[in-house]
């Protein structure tokens, strides 16, 4: 899969050492991950011209995620000190695979990247109430931005305030192409088994990017801010106390 790069991301103020996992694919999109929260750090998309898109709200060292903690980030139960840790990281064929143990709490992410831009979060959790994903996309890379939620009832419209919406539960309608996850057997993503359902499309007239999101969990929200605004997924809560879900974004150029 995609070619994976280890460096040293700083130092929290306590004096550990925090990595980071740089995920490029062949077409020299970038997906950046540390193991401090096992929380994305960035994603470097190309443009239609060939100008890198730094498309999240990130930073340069690990210590600036210790003031804003909520930056590009997977939450297992809020309440807990999941996003404060380092967790155990390790190159996988898929890409990088963090986990993590908090008392009777314990956490798997797996990051990828696909030739396609496809950048798949695959998470689970036991011992948890919920297991979310949030991201935050920088209004530079992405002004202007609409939305259209798959979501009965809802409308496309700018992305303003704070909304959540119900993720229809229907499995995902994906053009497979050669490149994405799904196309080959062999890949880690099969959409359809996966069970992974359209969350939403968003899109950037400015940028000519559209970034398109998939989700196995049923809640959708959607967060304007002063510098962009976040995506974040959850809802699936398990009677047995596991839970397994996956979150993809795919990076589109606008034709």
């Amino acid at each position: 899969m995609a070619n994976v790069k280890q460096e040293s991301f700083g130092k929290l103020s306590d004096g550990r050492e925090a990595k980071i996992f740089t995920l490029r694919n062949t077409k020299g999109n970038e997906l950046k991950v540390t193991d401090y929260g096992a929380r994305v750090v960035s994603v470097r998309f190309r443009d239609k011209s060939f100008t890198n898109k730094f498309v999240l709200k990130s930073y340069d060292e690990v210590a600036a995620y210790e003031k804003d903690s909520a930056a590009g980030i997977v939450f297992v139960d809020e309440g807990e000190d999941f996003s404060k840790i380092i967790w155990d990281a390790e190159k996988t064929l898929e890409g990088v695979k963090f986990t993590a143990t908090i008392g009777d709490k314990h956490a798997e992410i797996i990051y990828s990247i696909s030739n396609d831009n496809e950048v798949s979060i695959r998470y689970e959790a036991t011992g948890a109430e919920d297991i979310t994903t949030q991201l935050v996309f920088s209004a530079d890379a992405l002004p202007d931005s609409d939305i259209k939620p798959y979501a009965e009832g809802a409308t496309e419209g700018k992305i303003s305030g704070k909304n959540i919406y119900d993720i229809i539960d229907q499995p995902a309608e994906v053009l497979m192409e050669v490149g994405m996850f799904g196309y080959d057997p062999g890949c880690p993503i099969d959409y359809l088994e996966a069970g992974l359902k359209n969350a939403a499309d968003i899109f950037s007239a400015p940028a000519s990017i559209d970034v398109k999101v998939y989700s196995t969990q049923n809640k959708l929200h959607v967060a304007e801010l002063d510098d962009g605004f976040a995506i974040k997924t959850g809802g699936t809560k398990s009677a047995d106390g596991k839970i397994s879900a996956q979150t993809v974004y795919v990076f589109k150029n606008r034709k």
